[in-house]
C-alpha cells in the first residue's frame, strides 16, 4: 500500500513538472513571437559597461533636440500624443530607461546618478547632439532636473509635466507608503512575465489611454521585456534617488527656460488614508512652484483638466510648451 501511494504522488509531480515545462516552453515561444511582432521603433545603442543596449526613437528634423523622459511604470509609449507632433517642428527623440520597454536591463542599481549617465552615454552613442529641450514625466521630471545639472552646456531648456520633486518623500511619509504598495502589486505580475503566461494572453493587459497601434506595442513589452523587475527596482530605489538630488542642494537653473506643467485635479491612491492621500496632494501641488522658481525664465502652467497623466490626458497643453520654448530658443 505505501509504495502504490508512493507511485501515485511521484506520478502527480511528475505530471506537475511536465505542465510546468510545457509552460515555460510554450510561454517562451510566446514571449519570442510577441517580440519579433512588435520590434523596437527606433534604434538599440549600447548605453553602458557591459555592452547592454538602450532604445531611443528620433523622429522630425531641426534644433534643439528634444528628449522626452517618462515616469515610473513608464516608457516611450507615454508620448504617442506628444512626439508626431513634436516632430512637425523639430527632432524629437523618447528613449527607454535600461530594462524599460526595449531597453535591455543594466547590471547597475536603479538610481538617478545611474539612468542619467546612462542616458547620457546613450545620446553620445546614438551621435545625437545638443543643445536638449529636456521634457520629463514625473520620476522623469527629476531625472531631467539631474541631467541639466549635470551636463549644464547641453541643455537648452527644460519642460516638466508634473513632474516629482526630491523633497516629496521627506515631507510625505505615504509617498513612500505608496510605492511600496505599487511594488508589492507589481511581484505576481513579474511572475506571470518571467513565465511566459502573460505573452500567451497580452490582451488581458488593460489600456491606460494609448492610441490602439501604441496600445499593442505596450502590451508586447509588458509582456516580454523585464518591465515589471526593473518597475519593482525603479520603485524600491526612487527614495534613494530622491536623496542623491537632494544633496546636491539644486537651487537654481539660472535663466534658463523653464516651464512646468502641473495637475489640475488630484487623484486618489487606493492604498492610503483619506487623510493620507490629501496630504499626498498638498505637498505634491506645494512643491509644484519651487521647481519652476529654480529658473529666472521659469513658469508654471495648471492642467486644469488633467491628473497626473498630462500627456494623456492635455497633450496640446504639453505640445504648446515644448513648441513655444523651441520657437524661442531659435529666435
Amino acid at each position: 500500500m505505501k509504495a502504490k501511494i508512493l507511485r501515485i504522488i511521484a506520478i502527480v509531480l511528475l505530471g506537475i513538472l511536465i505542465l510546468a515545462l510545457g509552460t515555460l516552453i510554450t510561454g517562451a515561444i510566446a514571449k519570442a513571437n510577441l517580440a519579433k511582432k512588435y520590434p523596437a521603433p527606433g534604434q538599440l545603442v549600447p548605453a553602458g559597461v557591459g555592452g547592454y543596449k538602450m532604445h531611443i526613437n528620433c523622429t522630425g528634423q531641426g534644433s534643439p533636440t528634444v528628449i522626452l523622459a517618462a515616469g515610473t511604470a513608464d516608457f516611450s509609449t507615454t508620448w504617442a500624443y506628444v512626439q508626431p507632433e513634436v516632430a512637425k517642428l523639430t527632432r524629437v527623440c523618447a528613449f527607454d530607461r535600461a530594462g524599460m520597454g526595449w531597453s535591455e536591463p543594466s547590471p547597475l542599481p536603479r538610481t538617478a546618478g545611474t539612468t542619467v549617465e546612462e542616458l547620457h552615454a546613450l545620446l553620445v552613442n546614438a551621435r545625437i547632439p545638443g543643445p536638449y529641450v529636456l521634457v520629463g514625466h514625473s520620476l522623469g521630471g527629476m531625472h531631467m532636473r539631474l541631467y541639466a545639472h549635470t551636463y549644464p552646456a547641453e541643455v537648452a531648456g527644460l519642460v516638466q509635466v508634473d513632474s516629482l520633486h526630491e523633497d516629496q518623500f521627506i515631507l510625505d511619509p505615504g509617498f513612500e507608503k505608496a510605492n511600496q504598495a505599487n511594488a508589492r502589486q507589481f511581484r505576481p505580475l513579474a511572475l506571470l512575465n518571467a513565465t511566459g503566461l502573460m505573452a500567451l494572453a497580452p490582451q488581458s493587459i488593460p489600456n491606460l489611454g494609448l492610441p490602439a497601434d501604441t496600445y499593442a506595442q505596450w502590451q508586447a513589452c509588458l509582456a516580454t521585456s523585464s518591465y515589471f523587475k526593473t518597475t519593482i527596482a525603479e520603485l524600491n530605489g526612487m527614495d534613494e534617488g530622491s536623496a542623491e538630488v537632494r544633496d546636491l542642494k539644486i537651487t537654481s537653473f539660472g535663466s534658463t527656460p523653464l516651464t512646468v506643467l502641473s495637475a489640475g485635479h488630484e487623484e486618489t491612491v487606493a492604498s492610503l488614508s483619506a487623510a493620507e492621500n490629501q496630504k499626498y496632494e498638498e505637498v505634491w501641488q506645494g512643491l509644484q512652484p519651487k521647481l519652476a522658481a529654480l529658473s529666472s525664465a521659469g513658469k508654471q502652467i495648471i492642467a486644469e483638466q488633467s491628473g497626473h497623466m498630462v500627456q494623456f490626458e492635455q497633450p496640446d497643453l504639453v505640445i504648446d510648451a515644448i513648441r513655444e520654448m523651441v520657437v524661442a530658443l531659435r529666435k
